[in-house]
């Protein structure tokens, strides 16, 4: 073979191969060399650890403490008071804890569930979590109460009825005497206002408002509500008086 003819073959080889490569073209890296050599870029320095917080405990009667008035006016009258409660350890759950070791339910056998008993403050439901905290709940109204040494009032409602619990006491009759259980504290009626003249208060629409709220969870319909009510039972006074 003459170098022309050589040439002319393999001329006509090469022409038969595309001029540009697809857009899918995948170089074989076993075969395809790098004309310079690659480097890996150097890593950079690790961060220092942080350092851990270590929680420390408080130390006894170091925590803030107030004293809580739980009152409920109706169903079942009740007044319980608890001396230096610490604010930042004592959740709602407490509360509801206290109300129910005092009460028992409706049917008498045994104390109402926690998720009856509702923990009012200013006349409305405290919402959120059950852990949250008494400082939680009093540090944006009353910021002035974290500071300890006062009385914070707090009402209570039990859905669907209760009653005060009966109290223990021990016969004197010796080591061996048997454990009685005494009449049921006696209900004392409701100071104030009564009948007729409670619903002249505003106080007794607001309580309804906050009742309505409870149970709809719909601010803006509880108020509706206790509208209709209040607009209902003054045009029945109103015919009555005529």
């Amino acid at each position: 073979m003459t170098e022309a003819s050589f040439t002319r073959s393999f001329l006509q080889s090469v022409d038969t191969k595309p001029i540009r490569l697809p857009y899918d073209y995948v170089a074989d890296p076993v075969t395809t060399r790098l004309p310079v050599p690659y480097t890996l870029p150097r890593l950079q320095a690790p961060h220092p650890p942080m350092a851990k917080k270590i929680k420390t405990s408080a130390a006894p009667g170091s925590a803030k403490s107030v004293t809580i008035q739980l009152k409920s006016a109706r169903n079942p009258v009740l007044d319980i008071s608890l001396d230096n409660v610490p604010l930042t350890t004592t959740s709602i759950h407490d509360l509801r804890e206290a109300v129910r070791q005092r009460t028992v339910a409706a049917d008498g056998t045994q104390p109402p569930a926690a998720d009856k008993i509702k923990i009012l403050y200013k006349k409305k439901p405290v919402g959120g979590s059950s852990e949250r905290t008494l400082a939680e709940i009093l540090g944006d109204s009353e910021p002035e109460v974290l500071g300890g040494g006062k009385t914070v009032e707090f009402g209570i409602m039990i859905m669907g009825g209760a009653s005060v619990k009966p109290e223990v006491t021990e016969s004197p009759t010796g080591a061996g005497a048997k454990v009685t259980e005494t009449e049921p504290y006696p209900s004392k009626p409701a100071e104030g206002a009564s009948g007729f003249e409670v619903l002249q208060t505003e106080e007794f629409w607001k309580d309804l408002e906050g009742f309505l709220e409870l149970r709809t969870k719909d601010t803006v319909e509880s108020l509706r509500l206790a509208g209709i009510f209040k607009r209902a039972w003054q045009a029945d006074a109103a015919q009555s008086k005529s």
